[in-house]
């Protein structure tokens, strides 16, 4: 690509292509140390990639540049969102569907609308991310696209199991499921090809998680393997995603009274976490200290909640 002051007039098929090998790697890095370790520099391309948009460009290219933008903004959004950026995160998400949207790309829409609704379930509001999730699937249904589909339903189960709803979340979570064995995730575009058979069996931690939290802790029993599993299951490289795992993890067998295995799980998400450069990675820490806490009356409970608190207090 052209230096970022002096495009040329027209752009071809290779200008794009470099557009999208630039976003490739800063998602690596954003999966390997946090929304931290790139959220300037996502920012900055997203704002050298505007200007290829003054340049002339053949209709199959002008499509091409739209999704490679769009996709760039959804990502420096992502990042804002993992550093406790909310304000950015939308304007650039806003900027992200314009552009998906102008590509007539109803798959990365949907991939937007589930990025969104992240934000708002982590931010303590189902409904909210509910509503965003809905609006995915309906441009997933417009895409054809049974990944895409299953990405949201397994984040409406989420969501649902949030609000303490066991009967639909589960029903949500079995449709994710079904949607998953349609698709070949290999062949999901590079914003979504994170959702594989690992981050699927991950989720269906989470929602266990959250329904032993919001209905009967007897789910923290079936959150436990499919999270053990997970943690297993990451590639080298998805240091946030295996550490979010473990938190959750420390916390179902903290439900299960399993102290010993608690304060080893939980060491070792200290440890990968003092890696990752992500606000929600503290975020998500910051309850399971919590829970930790409440059970005074062993020690290692005790250690960890103080382990966990300093930890957040420095974060």
């Amino acid at each position: 690509m052209a230096d970022r002051g002096q495009y040329p007039a027209r752009i071809g098929a290779a200008d794009v292509a470099e557009l999208e090998e630039r976003t490739r790697g800063l998602r690596a890095r954003d999966y390997r140390g946090g929304g931290g370790t790139c959220r300037g520099a996502a920012i900055a391309a997203a704002a050298a990639g505007e200007r290829l948009l003054g340049a002339t460009a053949s209709p199959r290219v002008r499509r091409r540049l739209l999704v490679a933008l769009a996709d760039l903004h959804n990502l420096a959004a992502w990042t804002c969102f993992d550093t406790g950026l909310d304000g950015p995160a939308v304007r650039h998400w806003t900027r992200a569907e314009e552009l998906a949207a102008s590509a007539d790309s109803p798959e990365l829409v949907a991939n937007i609308h589930y990025r969104v609704g992240r934000l708002h379930l982590h931010r303590g509001d189902p409904v909210a991310a509910l509503g965003c999730f809905g609006q995915g699937l309906v441009a997933a249904r417009r895409a054809g696209s049974p990944h895409a589909t299953a990405i949201l339903r397994a984040n409406q189960a989420w969501a649902l199991a949030g609000r303490g709803d066991r009967a639909a979340a589960l029903r949500r979570l079995g449709q994710a499921h079904e949607a998953f064995a349609a698709c070949r995730p290999a062949d999901a575009p590079a914003w979504a090809r994170f959702f594989d058979e690992t981050d699927l069996t991950a989720i269906n931690g989470m929602v266990h998680t959250e329904l032993a939290r919001t209905v009967d802790p007897v789910h923290a029993a079936t959150a436990i393997p499919a999270l053990t599993s997970a943690v297993a299951g990451y590639p080298g490289d998805m240091h946030r995603s295996r550490t979010l795992s473990l938190i959750a993890l420390t916390a179902n067998h903290l439900v299960d009274n399993d102290f010993a295995e608690a304060a080893a799980v939980g060491e070792r998400a200290l440890e990968l976490a003092a890696g990752v450069d992500s606000a929600r990675v503290a975020d998500r820490l910051r309850p399971v200290g919590e829970l930790a806490g409440r059970y005074r009356g062993d020690a290692r409970a005790r250690e960890l909640a103080g382990r966990i608190a300093a930890f957040a207090a420095a974060a």
